[in-house]
């Protein structure tokens, strides 16, 4: 199942309850998840320093991020359909 996820400044993101376990999984890239539940929760790339992603489903109130652009959809599955009018970059948008 697809997953939404939103970028932040990472000075813009904090935990505030649990604690967010991060594994090196290759070069320059670090996720994040749940110490206790393992869920996914961050991903870092030393590549764009500033940001982190967050899975949307993780935030304390997910219903208001309001995306702005859809970034990475060459690698949605060929079942997903981005009808909302808003933008749409194959990887990352022209901003990043």
């Amino acid at each position: 199942m697809p997953v939404a996820w939103a970028t932040f400044h990472r000075t813009a993101f904090a935990v505030t309850q649990g604690r967010l376990c991060e594994v090196s999984t290759s070069e320059g890239v670090v996720r994040g998840h749940c110490a206790a539940c393992g869920s996914s929760i961050s991903y870092r790339n030393s590549l764009r320093a500033d940001e982190i992603d967050v899975t949307v489903a993780t935030l304390d109130n997910p219903q208001q991020v309001q995306p702005t652009v859809h970034i990475w959809v060459q690698d949605k599955l060929p079942w997903v359909q981005i009808d909302d009018g808003l933008p749409q970059y194959p990887t990352t948008s022209p901003e990043s």
